[in-house]
């Protein structure tokens, strides 16, 4: 396979019995489109979701799925909306069987006082150290309330078009007293204790190996830079392919989406670029897919890697 393609050269991979063929076109800002022929007929062997784009970025190639801009969008509403009003629907449950009353946390005299306070009371009532659990659900329910309140309004921006920003329902805990903290179980977790969860539940499947490559290291230390959560060679299975270990899992921790990167470093090699190319038809079978959830670099030796251009990738998906 040759990289050095011009405008309206073809280059043509040959995958099984079956002949895929790219034919390259530029267009604006050094993009290169790709059209897709197939053979032998009536077979498809890539099944692309949505449009399947190359840049040349300098001489770092960015493979990347571009997708009905709208389709996608409104996928991504309603999918966020429905995890949103699952857990309003949770939170509202656990409201319902919340105790009476509201809760107050002072220190006093080097004292932690707990007081519980009735609606239509004039005064209120001390809690004893000992009754833990009452602590605790009072405080719940104070936390609950103010998220109820903070879920509805994130629905109310997803109605006007606007992603959810999950920052606004972290900071629901956030924003609590630190003497009320302990008492209470946050359903949408700050972002430190996010990315720690996040970790320990990635670290338990990682290979435990060093990087293989000059390419994993950079592309390891532009996440460090970045500060983008990463975990090195995780355990994924793809259902017809088997256990894959792709080259790092990573957190968008704005969005809290996770995506896979995988990296393809000899794709001037004609056997080696035909299984690239069939293992990314298999991530496409098993959901995962470019600017969704996965991440595909890839170069060759005539278009090594630039570094400042993996740079400007991870922060358009990761930031």
């Amino acid at each position: 396979m040759r990289n050095d393609a011009v405008p309206g050269s073809y280059l043509t991979f040959t995958l099984g019995s079956a002949t895929l063929k790219w034919a390259f076109t530029h267009v604006t800002e050094q993009q290169v489109l790709i059209t897709r022929d197939k053979r032998p007929a009536g077979r498809d062997v890539m099944r692309p979701h949505g449009l399947v784009a190359m840049h040349f970025v300098g001489r770092f190639f960015i493979m990347q799925n571009y997708y009905e801009d709208h389709q996608l969008w409104q996928a991504q509403l309603t999918e966020e909306e429905r995890e949103l009003r699952k857990l309003l629907k949770i939170v509202r449950k656990e409201l319902s069987h919340a105790p009476e009353g509201s809760l107050s946390i002072a220190k006093q005299g080097g004292r932690t006082w707990y007081r519980r306070r009735f609606p239509g009371q004039a005064g209120a009532t001390y809690i004893k150290h000992s009754e833990t659990s009452l602590i605790c659900r009072l405080a719940q329910k104070r936390y609950d309330t103010l998220l109820c309140g903070a879920i509805e309004l994130e629905l109310k921006q997803l109605q006007a078009g606007k992603l959810l920003a999950f920052q606004n329902l972290a900071a629901v805990y956030d924003g609590l007293p630190e003497l009320w903290k302990p008492f209470v179980e946050p359903h949408v977790l700050p972002d430190d204790m996010f990315i720690e969860q996040w970790l320990a539940d990635h670290q338990n499947t990682a290979s435990g190996d060093s990087f293989k490559s000059k390419s994993e290291r950079i592309h390891a230390m532009t996440y460090r830079e970045l500060q983008v959560p990463f975990v090195y060679e995780p355990a994924l299975h793809l259902d017809g392919y088997g256990t894959v270990r792709p080259d790092f899992v990573v957190l968008n921790v704005r969005t809290r989406r996770t995506f896979y990167h995988e990296h393809f470093g000899i794709m001037d090699d004609p056997g080696y670029c035909a299984k690239a190319l069939a293992k990314l038809n298999d991530y496409h079978r098993n959901g995962y897919y470019e600017g969704k959830n996965l991440i595909i670099t890839m170069e060759s030796s005539l278009h090594p890697m630039d570094p400042d251009e993996v740079a400007d990738l991870f922060r358009h998906y990761l930031l």
